[in-house]
């Protein structure tokens, strides 16, 4: 077993969850020698960084985790923590507000969903629309939520993340209780703020 002699100390505060409806506080912050780690519901820990991420100007590793949402979402709820395309779909049919994504179908979302995560790029697109344009943030602040301009999808990346994060959140809020939710969330990657014995401890780890 690997010891590491972690010599940090550690305090715990409440804060506001990032991509949170308004006002709801229900993850806390860890501090570890001047870097802050976000700890509580392995799926809050990962909105949070989505958000994160795309706030940052990480738009491609936010838009990726983002589209793998509805998918986490699935596997969270399924008996053998596993998601397909059907039910993928399903997911983005109950939980997405038709004000942020009236324009893309499930089809659509598991279209992006496949081709970012696979091959690095929107998918085929065949349903709604023929492609997809994220906006980046500029010092002018212009924000595009659920667009359309011609054939294609336009969006302010931030806020297309941040939709998706709270489509997520509601989901966990109502569901968190369910028992097979509660066990799949235990299998999640997670931080580790003591390392994870019998492998590692005195140390922080993700596994």
């Amino acid at each position: 077993m690997l010891r590491y002699e972690f010599l940090a100390s550690f305090e715990t505060t409440r804060q506001k969850l990032i991509g949170a409806p308004s006002g709801i506080v229900n993850v806390a912050r860890l501090k570890m020698t001047g870097n802050t780690k976000t700890v509580g519901s392995p799926l809050y820990v990962l909105l949070n960084q989505i958000n994160a991420a795309a706030a940052s100007g990480l738009h491609l590793v936010a838009v990726g985790m983002a589209v793998a949402l509805p998918d986490i979402c699935v596997s969270l709820s399924s008996l053998d923590g596993r998601s397909n395309g059907q039910k993928y779909r399903d997911w983005c049919a109950a939980n997405l507000l038709e004000g942020d994504f009236s324009y893309v179908t499930g089809e659509d979302l598991w279209s992006m969903r496949c081709g970012v995560l696979h091959h690095g790029r929107y998918g085929d697109l065949k349903h709604n629309v023929a492609r997809v344009i994220f906006a980046v943030p500029t010092p002018e602040n212009n924000i595009f939520v659920d667009n359309v301009v011609n054939d294609a999808y336009f969006y302010s990346v931030v806020d297309f993340c941040k939709n998706l994060c709270d489509a997520a959140y509601r989901w966990h809020e109502s569901n968190k209780h369910d028992q097979i939710v509660i066990e799949n969330s235990a299998k999640m990657m997670q931080y580790y703020p003591n390392g994870l014995p019998p492998y590692v401890v005195g140390m922080p780890v993700i596994a």
